[in-house]
């Protein structure tokens, strides 16, 4: 009885008055609102599921505004993406149900448990993993969360970063015209055959990857080409990045393929795949610039986003999703330095601009037509 009236005691210590208590709460998830998508310098970017505590009132209730935590579910499904960006204010990431992957300045798995520190300024995006994706928790210390005012939201998204500068007149043409160039490029014959459901049928499914595969095999001698012919420091450094984060993508598919990979011979296919490759060895490296992210990496970023949902229904292949995860990073890669030339310079890369897309639709096309033909 004595052990039990202490217990009492040391209950009711710290009881208020019944009046005065706040009743004991369960916020279910599903209770938050959701925000899925946001606005960054006219960009509409994925992000997934957001779930800002403070957007419940409960929660805005409970949470202090002194010492101020902001706190947000997030969600990815399996593939999903956020793309990198960087914010103003570190974060923190606790990683409650599942399995992802952190892009950026590292690429890394992180599952159930794990904690994942962002400094502020530090480039990063993220990928649902696994079967489920994941559920974490994102945490801010700083006062306002990243999204907690969508419409002012605490981010800048790296597919954003060269729009939102004042940039030379040049460079700024380079950019309008090649959004025109990316979306003319879903009118070529291969978005059509890979919508159609015509690769549901795996004779011809298979004569599209081999036909992928000669062009794969050909990037990966566009790139080793490029950061051996090359010597500007700034610009090899940037090329060998983008070599090491490219590298065996070919004999990846391949060995996905297995027995099934067959050799195909067109000289229409080779010619216009070995063009790219020629040109690393006698264009200037801003000229290798555009051509292999402005032209090469926008073209593959907006197929591989096609094909890796039209494809992935019926065929085991990782290879348009990876390249659908890392493509929107690596075709802004190294522009920087091309924002400030002088204009001779400007209309020079239009012209090997216009070329390289010229070349990498007839490419494309003849994929199609091989495909369709055999």
């Amino acid at each position: 009885m004595a052990n039990s009236m202490e217990t009492t005691k040391s209950m009711t210590k710290y009881n208020y008055p019944i009046e005065q208590r706040e009743k004991i709460k369960i916020i279910r998830r599903d209770e938050i609102p959701s925000l899925t998508h946001v606005l960054i310098d006219n960009i509409e970017q994925n992000l997934g599921i957001l779930k800002d505590f403070r957007k419940h009132s409960d929660l805005l209730d409970f949470l202090p505004n002194e010492g101020r935590v902001s706190l947000a579910w997030v969600h990815l499904k399996p593939l999903e993406k956020l793309a990198c960006h960087v914010h103003p204010i570190k974060t923190m990431i606790i990683m409650c149900h599942g399995h992802g992957r952190i892009q950026g300045e590292i690429d890394a798995e992180f599952s159930d448990g794990d904690v994942v520190i962002i400094p502020n300024g530090s480039l990063h995006g993220f990928v649902g993993a696994g079967n489920q994706g994941f559920w974490a928790l994102s945490v801010q210390l700083e006062g306002r969360g990243l999204y907690e005012n969508p419409n002012e939201a605490q981010v800048e998204f790296a597919d954003g970063r060269l729009h939102k500068k004042e940039y030379n007149p040049g460079f700024t043409k380079l950019l309008q015209r090649n959004k025109q160039f990316s979306e003319d490029h879903k009118q070529n014959p291969m978005f059509a055959l890979v919508t159609s459901g015509r690769l549901a049928d795996k004779r011809l499914r298979n004569r599209f990857f081999d036909c992928v595969q000669v062009w794969s095999n050909f990037f990966q001698k566009i790139l080793f080409a490029r950061s051996a012919f090359t010597e500007e420091r700034e610009f090899a450094l940037l090329f060998n990045k983008h070599l090491d984060e490219e590298y065996g993508h070919n004999n990846n598919l391949a060995a996905e393929r297995g027995d099934a990979l067959k050799v195909v011979w067109d000289p229409i296919l080779e010619a216009t795949s070995n063009w790219f490759a020629w040109k690393m060895l006698t264009l200037d490296s801003t000229e290798k610039t555009v051509l292999v992210h402005l032209v090469l990496e926008v073209g593959s970023s907006v197929f591989s986003k096609v094909a890796n949902l039209n494809i992935s229904s019926f065929e085991q292949t990782k290879y348009f999703a990876v390249h659908d995860e890392a493509d929107d990073e690596h075709q802004v890669m190294g522009l920087e330095l091309l924002t400030n030339l002088e204009q001779r310079s400007y209309d020079r890369l239009i012209q090997i601009q216009q070329e390289g897309w010229d070349m990498l639709n007839v490419m494309c096309a003849r994929i199609a037509e091989l495909v369709e033909s055999y």
